[in-house]
């Protein structure tokens, strides 16, 4: 077991102020983004060429706009009865009502009847590559339909026009079936399967052998399409007029729809304002000829009483009594003509017809007082006035309601100026989309945040280790020094794996390269925590193969051996150790499997090196059974040995989690460090390592952070180098 606790160097946490939290956090995410460039870039680009090819093939929209005033002053009656009753006629004409017309089936039928928009020919090239293409090209094939006559089952069918070479066309069943040969301007009649077919051509401009594909959309169909490129709403508020617009891809028949539209709305509120005024007129014109009888009738009766009794000279009183009888029986009767009217649109509970008929009892009440009061005149003045009263009230309403006719003519006549057309459509003939920078654009930027999802998605799934502050915060264990990657020794790498000639070692050829520098820093903070340490004995370890345990051993083995002191690097991975690569071809030769096989002492197996001070232990003929070499006594007694004849002794030691060579190494050794790899370890991985060090009684005494690879954005080394200084300075 370790005797010494190892080095205890004092790592003074680095106390950061929000501000720098954050900086460093973004800087990060920065460095996470520069590292998936060439993914984000290719989504770019991938998007760019969707975004080109959709642009291609899209056909320009173009817009009509249009104005409506659906509101206008009309003429007062001059009847104040008919005044209070023709608000029971009219509409009430709100903008919101109205711009829910427009946008109705109704409206919306008639204009596609109108224009015949149930009726589609298509070129067939441009209904397989869009019509987008042809920009800026030639005139592109038209034909236009007048009749196309097809059952109901047959609707959204694709039958078929072929141009002939004499101006004719051949028209075709959906299952290719000929069915006849016409001229534009001419009908083609034929059958198929029993059901009538009938086909006009309007004009047709194209050269011969194009093919045309013509169908009839079902009308809920076309209504949709229309109501999807319209856009209604009232200009201002409550000033009663209203805004089309309208988006097509021909600028012509944007601006013939949106027309169709305004005349087909404009003609139905006439038809609708006509048809109330026609109906209220027609039920008054049934009442006129009953009250003409009864004024008749009313009038002879007063007529034979007075060739009876003579005249009747009447006492103020019963001219007072007769002209309130007679106003009071007027507003009764208009009163029950008003509550009639009402009953069309209310029920009998309605607010309405309750306070129509509280108006209605009230006058009632007030003539019967008036009638009793007329019963204490005299008999002959009682039937005068009664008489009288029948006949001035009967003459009344028929006066009003012959007005009431002549006003309802008037009104019809005059609502021809209550809604109109202000601004026909019109188009500027510039498209107004799609706009070829905003939609590459667009894509483009689509592109970079798929990009970018694709880089965090890729980051999050890759959970190799780059911040070594996890490791501090996440397991405890203190970063002594981080690596930087190094260009140079990739070239040392390769001549290693390749078993070249002379020496690979970057201490010894780039010494000024920043991973020396970075192990300089190592090596100072192991004289100051191993200066009276009882065991001067390191084991470099790691989680897995190729993390560069091999490379640091070697490299701080040679500058340890610069300060003038005595190291014995000690090749301990019995089973790939290939550190004697990193001094030249000599080939394993003597080694440590041969000093615990007993076949030759410790000083026979190092061999001095180049370095002066340093000697090399090799791993010697690659065991069958590496652990229970290792289990030997002999290993015990070999590192007290070496341990005494040098200052330094240095273990590169196989990794902890594949083998359990690590482990053994770890408990005769004095420093235990451990080796992690920038962006291939994981939290995981150092965890497991540390849990099996600690089941066997073996303490991580620090973690070094190797191979840290440059970000480009000025902050991967930078952040990285100067860890180690500032908490040891």
């Amino acid at each position: 077991m370790s005797t010494n606790p190892g080095p205890k160097p004092s790592h003074r946490r680095n106390v950061r102020t929000a501000h720098e939290a954050e900086e460093i956090h973004f800087w990060e995410w920065l460095d996470d983004l520069w590292e998936g460039r060439y993914l984000i870039l290719a989504g770019m680009f991938l998007f760019l060429v969707v975004g080109g090819c959709l642009r291609w093939r899209s056909v320009p929209v173009y817009q009509a706009e249009g104005l409506l005033q659906i509101s206008a002053k009309k003429p007062l009656p001059s009847d104040p009865a008919f005044a209070k009753m023709e608000r029971f006629f009219s509409d009430p004409g709100t903008a919101l009502a109205e711009v829910e017309i427009l946008k109705s089936d109704l409206v919306l039928g008639r204009a596609v009847r109108s224009l015949g928009l149930d009726l589609v020919a298509e070129p067939v090239d441009l209904t397989h590559f869009g019509r987008g293409h042809n920009q800026g090209g030639t005139r592109a094939p038209e034909l236009k339909l007048e009749v196309l006559q097809v059952p109901e089952r047959l609707m959204s069918k694709a039958f078929r026009i072929t141009v002939l070479s004499d101006g004719t066309f051949q028209w075709l069943s959906p299952a290719g079936k000929p069915l006849g040969t016409g001229k534009p301007g001419e009908t083609v009649s034929a059958v198929l399967d029993g059901d009538p077919l009938a086909l006009k051509v309007q004009a047709l401009a194209t050269k011969p052998g194009r093919e045309f594909l013509v169908y009839r959309k079902p009308l809920a169909v076309c209504i949709r399409d229309l109501r999807q490129g319209l856009e209604v709403a009232e200009r201002g508020k409550e000033t009663d007029v209203i805004g089309l617009v309208y988006k097509d891809t021909s600028p012509d028949r944007c601006e013939d729809v949106l027309n169709a539209i305004m005349a087909q709305y404009v003609q139905y509120r006439l038809e609708k304002k006509a048809g109330d005024a026609n109906q209220t007129r027609a039920l008054l014109e049934q009442k006129i000829g009953p009250l003409k009888a009864q004024l008749d009738e009313s009038e002879q009766r007063l007529n034979q009483f007075r060739s009876r009794f003579g005249a009747v000279d009447l006492s103020r009183e019963a001219e007072s009594l007769l002209t309130q009888g007679t106003n009071l029986g007027t507003q009764i009767s208009n009163l029950e003509q008003k509550k009639q009217e009402a009953l069309r649109t209310y029920q009998e509970n309605s607010d309405v017809v309750r306070t129509l008929n509280q108006q209605i009892d009230q006058l009632k009440a007030e003539s019967a007082r008036v009638s009793g009061r007329m019963r204490a005149l005299p008999g002959t003045q009682q039937e005068v006035v009664r008489l009288s009263r029948a006949v001035q009230v009967n003459t009344e309403l028929y006066t009003a309601l012959l007005n009431n006719i002549q006003q309802l003519q008037i009104s019809s006549a005059g609502e021809v100026g209550s809604v109109g057309v202000v601004d026909p459509a019109t188009t500027t003939g510039e498209p107004i989309g799609p706009k070829a920078p905003v939609m590459l654009a667009f894509y483009a930027a689509l592109g970079a945040l798929v990009g970018i999802g694709a880089t965090v998605i890729r980051q999050l799934l890759h959970r190799g280790i780059k911040d070594h502050r996890l490791i501090e915060s996440k397991l405890g264990l203190p970063v002594l020094v981080t690596i930087p990657h190094s260009r140079d020794q990739e070239k040392h790498s390769t001549a290693v794996d390749l078993g070249l000639e002379g020496s690979h070692l970057l201490a010894a050829h780039q010494p000024d390269d920043l991973a020396i520098e970075s192990l300089r820093s190592l090596r100072t903070s192991l004289l100051f925590s191993l200066k009276d340490a009882k065991s001067r004995t390191i084991m470099l370890t790691g989680s897995r193969p190729s993390v560069g345990k091999s490379f640091l051993s070697a490299n701080l083995a040679i500058m340890l051996a610069q300060m003038e002191a005595r190291v014995l690097l000690v090749d301990a991975d019995l089973r790939k150790g290939i550190l004697h690569r990193y001094f030249g071809p000599k080939g394993r030769l003597t080694g440590l499997s041969d000093v615990l096989s007993g076949r030759c002492d410790w000083s026979s197996a190092a061999s001095p090196t180049e370095f002066p001070g340093l000697d090399l232990v090799s791993t010697g003929v690659l065991p069958a059974d590496a652990s229970q070499l290792l289990l030997s006594p002999r290993f015990g007694a070999f590192v007290a040995e070496v341990s005494a004849a040098y200052d330094y002794v240095i273990f590169d030691a196989p990794p902890l989690l594949p083998v359990t060579d690590g482990t053994i190494i770890g408990a005769f050794v004095g420093t235990v460090i451990l080796v992690a790899k920038f962006g291939e370890d994981s939290i995981d991985d150092l965890r497991a390592c540390q849990q099996r060090a600690e089941g066997h009684g073996i303490r991580i005494d620090g973690c070094i952070f190797n191979d840290i690879l440059p970000t480009g954005l000025g902050y991967g080394y930078q952040g990285y180098r100067y860890a180690y200084h500032y908490k040891y300075k």
